[in-house]
């Protein structure tokens, strides 16, 4: 059997890779091995997580490059059996619009205190913002967020932290999803370095680099405006983390993640 050709595609940030390449499937089908998993992906032999949007996809793999795009287009692999047990299971494509309406409903309670406009949403309202996220029309989903972002006041500030390259293999690709309100302990409004430094307090952001939808913010920019302009559909600012530094204290870096993300995490589960 002939090796297939390689297809290529240009690829929504807001969306999910399941939602957007159906045509890869079409395309490999027939030089798939006939008992087939879950299709599924991977870049330079690590699975990307279908559940993270593939703006987020893309900014962890530049930054497992230190910063330098690798050479576009990217050399992504289909699999069509051996279905890792790391990835969420994704056996249709109702289960990721599933997944993200529950990460919508999340976002906006913590974002405006409620959850209501997205559970009593309209069924017609339901289907256009499904229909932005394959196609890729960001402006549509504006338009239908536009009932409930007018006329709600933000309350937190929903944050889920991703940790890159330099981070050990144990944590590296995990989501931190810190406790932010409006301002810190102190009354002040959080800025970017302000809402790392509160979540990572061990962590030294000289040696750390930043992404938040493709681009390298200046850390005093308010995490408020941040969010309000840079959130991806489900309400969630994500934000990219990479570590540039000597072994040794990388080492220490990773320990007092590892520790800070724990704490984290059950302060979460007690809330």
């Amino acid at each position: 059997m002939e090796a297939p050709l390689p297809i290529y595609m240009l690829l929504p940030r807001i969306s999910y890779l399941p939602l957007v390449t159906t045509s890869v499937r079409d395309h490999f089908i027939n030089s798939a091995p006939a008992v087939r998993d879950a299709l599924w992906f991977d870049f330079d032999g690590t699975p990307l997580k279908w559940h993270y949007p593939i703006g987020v996809l893309f900014d962890l793999i530049c930054n497992n490059y230190k910063g330098v795009i690798p050479k576009l287009p990217l050399d992504i692999t289909v699999h069509f059996t051996g279905y890792p047990s790391e990835l969420l299971p994704c056996r249709s494509l109702s289960a990721v619009n599933e997944f993200f309406f529950h990460s919508l409903k999340e976002g906006t309670f913590l974002k405006f205190g409620s959850s209501s406009v997205i559970m009593n949403m309209p069924k017609s309202l339901h289907l256009k913002i499904e229909s932005s996220l394959v196609t890729g029309e960001y402006r549509f989903f504006q338009e239908a967020a536009k009932t409930w972002t007018t006329e709600m006041k933000n309350q937190r500030i929903p944050v889920r932290i991703v940790l890159g390259a330099g981070f050990g293999k144990s944590i590296r690709n995990r989501l931190i999803q810190p406790s932010l309100e409006l301002k810190d302990a102190q009354g002040q409004a959080y800025t970017l370095r302000s809402s790392l430094e509160t979540t990572f307090p061990s962590l030294d952001l000289d040696f750390v680099r930043v992404v938040i939808q493709g681009i390298c913010p200046p850390l005093d920019s308010s995490l408020l405006y941040l969010s309000d302009n840079l959130c991806h559909a489900d309400q969630f600012l994500y934000v990219c983390l990479s570590l540039h530094e000597t072994r040794q204290r990388k080492k220490r870096q990773e320990e007092a993640v590892m520790k800070e993300s724990k704490e984290e995490t059950k302060n979460d589960a007690g809330e």
